[in-house]
């Protein structure tokens, strides 16, 4: 990005590109959540992506450790996350109250919750249940809520990344950002 396109990057497209970010952050710490679970349960830590990988690969199921099917279902759950989390950027814009954030992820956390339990309990049918309880999975989307939280210092970071610091914070000048002095 050369000194003629510094600071011209649209607000939709920040509040995306921070949504993604903190989807992707929110989709990690969803995963350790379930690699933890996983293991107070004597399971593999790799069960919840296997369990999503083999919905694209057609794999079996019950495979244990890491393998095509974990890679398929880490990356289709980082996907995921990190389209959320820009849908969710976009639709909370510019908010700056933390807490009302933080509620709104935990509201989109509890909506993925119910649209992915209708729509893997479909695909998957008594494994979802078996190798996933609900009550874990609802703790896991609920913390990806708790990230999504973090919005608006994402948002904040990205704006400093793309267009510098805020006007109000630069000491006024007559040299544009790129003339030397």
């Amino acid at each position: 990005m050369g000194p003629e396109k510094y600071g011209r990057v649209s607000a939709p497209l920040l509040r995306a590109l921070a949504g993604v970010e903190t989807g992707v952050l929110a989709g990690v710490a969803m995963f350790g959540w379930l690699a933890l679970s996983s293991l107070f349960d004597f399971r593999s830590i790799w069960t919840a992506p296997n369990l999503l990988g083999s919905t694209l690969s057609g794999q079996a199921t019950l495979q244990r450790g890491f393998g095509w099917a974990t890679v398929l279902g880490l990356g289709l759950h980082l996907a995921v996350s990190g389209l959320i989390g820009m849908t969710f950027g976009l639709l909370v814009g510019n908010a700056a109250r933390r807490l009302r954030v933080t509620l709104l992820g935990m509201l989109t956390g509890l909506v993925w919750f119910y649209f992915s339990q209708a729509l893997f309990q479909r695909k998957l049918g008594v494994f979802v249940t078996l190798y996933s309880p609900p009550r874990t999975l609802l703790m896991a989307h609920l913390m990806y809520g708790l990230v999504l939280g973090w919005f608006p210092s994402g948002l904040r970071s990205v704006t400093r990344t793309f267009l510098g610091e805020p006007a109000a914070q630069m000491p006024e000048t007559d040299a544009t950002p790129g003339a030397v002095e």
